[in-house]
């Protein structure tokens, strides 16, 4: 190999280390939003907002509920027979699911307060990531040089471990891993190599578009509102006033389904 050739491919073989790194940091990153940040920005929106969102939305699933209702009790009233057996059924189907997703929100807001209670210290939570990256440049099956079952069967548990918060499991597969061959890209030819270099450069821009796609999306945008006291004070009011209205609504509506079906007769 010519001294040109040696040169061109120890700087391939130090884009492509630069690049594998990269790509463990952008997974780690990508992994943290989704498993720790989405959930804690969730659990904070819980606490803080938690109890006025779900006053909101079961009077807006009553409000829908009694529309939807007055619809039916019209229809059948004006071909002269209301069968409310019928009806309650047509009801219950359409609606119940709904009513049990807003019943479980008591376990939320116990679940989002245990949840920011039992968090990881700044230190705790970096030795984690950081043990997770270095894993993840180990492991992870773009950067392996050659298919492995063994690291394969590792990273799967890797990754369950680190969606669990499971730090000691963590910490006994890093030692674990230690057993796996070390990669090398020297039984790379430069054609192999160019060729993982572009397909890394592309997939850590697929990575970093997802990541910054996820910032716009909710919860993300909550990230930076929640602390804001103005902010969740304007939204509580929010809160306070839509589901007002919408109370109001039910009352109006209720009123007109009982007309109804007291005299039997549509307005």
């Amino acid at each position: 190999m010519s001294e040109p050739e040696r040169d061109g491919r120890q700087s391939a073989a130090s884009r492509f280390s630069v690049l594998r790194g990269h790509h463990a940091k952008l997974h780690v990153e990508r992994d943290h939003m989704v498993v720790n940040v989405k959930r804690n920005i969730i659990a904070g929106f819980q606490r803080q907002l938690g109890t006025h969102d779900h006053a909101f939305k079961k009077a807006e699933l009553e409000v829908n509920r009694l529309k939807r209702e007055l619809e039916l009790v019209k229809s059948a009233a004006s071909d002269g027979d209301v069968d409310y057996d019928r009806i309650a059924f047509a009801l219950e189907e359409e609606f119940d699911p709904r009513a049990r997703e807003l019943a479980a929100a008591p376990r939320q807001l116990e679940w989002a307060n245990k949840r920011l209670t039992t968090l990881m210290n700044v230190e705790q939570t970096a030795a984690f990531h950081g043990r997770y990256r270095r894993l993840a440049e180990r492991l992870h099956p773009d950067l392996r040089l050659e298919p492995n079952e063994t690291a394969s069967n590792l990273w799967d548990r890797v990754r369950e471990a680190y969606a669990a918060g499971d730090a000691p499991e963590l910490e006994a597969l890093e030692v674990m891993a230690e057993d796996l061959p070390d990669m090398s890209v020297d039984a790379l030819s430069q054609t192999e190599l160019d060729v993982r270099i572009a397909r890394l450069k592309a997939e850590n821009w697929k990575v970093i578009n997802e990541i910054a796609a996820m910032r716009r999306e909710w919860p993300f945008s909550l990230a930076n509102k929640l602390p804001d006291e103005k902010w969740l004070k304007s939204q509580r009011e929010e809160y306070e006033q839509k589901t007002a209205q919408l109370l109001s609504e039910r009352q109006l509506l209720a009123e007109e389904l009982n007309r109804i079906l007291d005299t039997g007769t549509v307005g």
